[in-house]
Formats: structure tokens, sequence, C-alpha cells
């Protein structure tokens, strides 16, 4: 079963041009060269909270991540890292109810998360709802599913709901739609400490 790594940080001020060299030269190659994970996407936050810098990577395993970031490989090029950039996160996710999850080499497009609780006495509304009502009007837009994740180590909320489309306007549209927005209510009265982000690609990745 995949799990997906998800690191976020912001650049240090004035570590601009050395982090775009060090991350494009040494930290994607690097973790890619290991066999354990490929980054499959790195983003910018456009919209939401922060940090400001997202990188995706995905592993065939979760064993496979457990092996690469207990490696000196990885050690050491956190530690180059940390010297570039501040605020550093990270969360290691499964896919929710064993959904199938999309293989990607490098993800094109925009994306929209959102991340939340399920309230303990809504997880079968939520399911039922989010499969039969929520995802088909999103896939009407032109947004798709690409991803539902449970995460198993970071900071919560728990879930993450991944969406993309190919063009940022869409997600602006949606946001702005009177049926999005009721269907955005009925989300909210199934689930706590909701978040979502809007990002955008960061252009470190060759496509």
């Amino acid at each position: 079963m995949p799990a997906k790594l998800i690191q976020y940080w912001n650049i240090r001020h004035g570590c601009h041009d050395d982090f775009d060299s060090f991350f494009t030269r040494q930290f994607i190659p690097q973790i890619n060269d290991t066999g354990l994970m490929q980054i499959v996407a790195s983003w910018h936050t456009a919209s939401g909270e922060g940090p400001y810098f997202l990188v995706e990577g995905v592993s065939a395993t979760l064993e496979d991540v457990e092996s690469l970031v207990m490696g000196p490989v990885f050690g050491k090029l956190r530690q180059e890292l940390f010297r570039l950039v501040s605020d550093y996160r990270s969360k290691l996710m499964m896919p929710r109810n064993f959904a199938e999850t999309e293989p990607v080499e490098v993800e094109q497009g925009f994306k929209f998360t959102q991340h939340f609780n399920i309230n303990a006495a809504d997880i079968y509304a939520f399911d039922s709802f989010f499969q039969e009502a929520y995802v088909p009007h999103l896939k009407e837009r032109g947004i798709d599913l690409v991803g539902e994740w449970n995460v198993v180590v970071g900071a919560t909320p728990y879930v993450s709901i991944e969406t993309r489309a190919k063009a940022l306007e869409i997600f602006g549209e949606l946001l702005e739609n009177p049926d999005c927005r009721r269907m955005t209510r009925d989300l909210l009265n199934m689930v706590s400490c909701y978040g979502c982000k809007i990002l955008v690609p960061s252009g470190h990745l060759n496509v």
C-alpha cells in the first residue's frame, strides 16, 4: 500500500537562490535515486495556512518511508535543508479506507486540499455524502479527486482530501458557486478542525 510524506517549510530570507539550487540539484535527485521514494510535486501555497512551500513524496510502502527517513542520505539532506528554511513540518500519510490512489511521476495542474477530523458520530454519514454527492459535484465542475489520506504521523487534522484541476480559475469558480457553498456547509456539520489550501506548482520539477 502506498504511503505519502509531505514536508513543508518557509524559505529563509535571502536564501532563495541557494535553496533553488540545493532543492533541484541535490534534494530531489538524491531522494529519487534511493529508490525508496519519488518526489512527485512541489507547491507554493497560494491561499490557506502556511508554511509557504510544500513538497510531496510517494513510496510504495510504509516500510520504504521508514527506511528513507532513518537512512544517511535523508539525514544529510535535511541537515542542509534546515540551513535554508524555517518552520519545517512533516506528515506521513496512508490511503484512507484503502482508497485507490493514482500513481504519478510528477503531478501537473493545480491542487485544492482540505483537511479535517470527521466527527465520530458522523463517519458513515460523511462517507455516504462525500462519495455520492460531493465528489460527483466536483467532477461536474472539472475537478478530480486524486487522494484520500489519513495522517499516521504528524500534526492533526487526521484526514486530507486532495483534488486537482487543470486551471486555477476552476477553483475560484468552485468557491463562488452557491451549490458548492451549500455542500461545504453540509460537510462542515460533519467535521471539525477544518482547513484548506490552494496550491500552485513551484516550478522546481520538470514535467
